[in-house]
């Protein structure tokens, strides 16, 4: 006989399965990274392929046999700046607990700026070290505009220098996560900016 003791169990266990996940991800990223830039260091940078064009894909988060939550709108469409595929697949995994939530990838600040425009989303998570530009001038660009300047941004990144959090913060972000993030604080964060006026 199921309980709702065992299905709080059964969702803790995948929090905390998806968090283990995300810090083995950021652990090899971070070792990537370091001899990426070790390897640099000793040869000469040879001319690669040129760079592909950044795609823009909207991931429905609708799990099997789910029905959406509905709100006074449609779905929660969420805008997430990020490059690393992986921490884009973390993130759409731990919507999974938000089911209907379309999630659109932008995967430069360009981008971002473009699909923000075009696609109206109620949330932009944003990552700060972007291929193109920093997210610090995304986030001022989007308040420049009048059609993106009340979107609240929350900022996940690396970056867990306090000044850092403090600029983000009072340029206007909602709210700052330092990765690898808490899961339930920032489906917490996500859940107050989406909860039924």
């Amino acid at each position: 006989m199921k309980t709702g003791n065992d299905d709080q169990l059964r969702q803790e266990l995948r929090l905390a399965q998806l968090e283990i996940k995300m810090l083995r991800e950021q652990l090899l990223k971070a070792v990537q990274d370091a001899q990426r830039s070790r390897g640099q260091r000793e040869e000469p940078v040879a001319p690669g392929p040129p760079a592909k064009s950044a795609k823009s894909v909207v991931v429905p988060m609708l799990p099997k046999g789910s029905k959406p939550v509905t709100s006074s709108n449609a779905h929660p469409r969420v805008l997430y700046v990020e490059d690393s595929e992986p921490n884009f697949r973390l993130v759409e995994n731990v919507l999974v607990d938000r089911p209907g939530t379309d999630l659109i990838l932008a995967e430069t600040g360009e981008q971002a700026l473009e699909v923000a425009r075009s696609q109206n989303p109620q949330l932009v998570l944003l990552d700060l070290d972007l291929p193109d530009i920093h997210g610090r001038r995304v986030l001022k660009e989007l308040q420049a505009q009048p059609e993106t300047a009340k979107i609240p941004v929350i900022v996940i990144s690396a970056d867990a220098t306090p000044s850092q959090i403090e600029r983000m913060l009072t340029a206007g972000a909602r709210n700052y996560l330092t990765k690898p993030f808490e899961i339930r604080r920032f489906l917490c964060m996500f859940d107050e900016i989406f909860a039924p006026a």
